[in-house]
């Protein structure tokens, strides 16, 4: 399967989005809008939780496995998309 970073990097702020939205509501980062650009760590100030139950739902949705030595280089959702379209390949 092949997809662009930019495509996949929108696909995935979509999720993010959706997955602040529906199980962290209250937080003040559910309503800031995020990018392929977004630093999930210094802008969206997830937490380990957090970012550990989204990368379960970025694999469930590309059906791969990201493996934790990705996830210590992953800041911004384009680098995200990096990892998640070379786990497809």
């Amino acid at each position: 399967m092949t997809n662009s970073i930019e495509a996949v990097g929108e696909k995935l702020a979509e999720i993010l989005t959706s997955y602040l939205k529906n199980n962290w509501a209250d937080s003040p980062s559910s309503n800031k809008t995020i990018t392929a650009a977004t630093n999930m760590v210094t802008e969206l100030q997830l937490d380990s939780f957090q970012v550990m139950e989204f990368m379960l739902e970025v694999e469930d949705h590309y059906d791969i496995a990201i493996d934790l030595d990705s996830l210590s280089n992953i800041h911004t959702i384009t680098d995200l998309a990096a990892v998640v379209i070379d786990h497809q390949d």
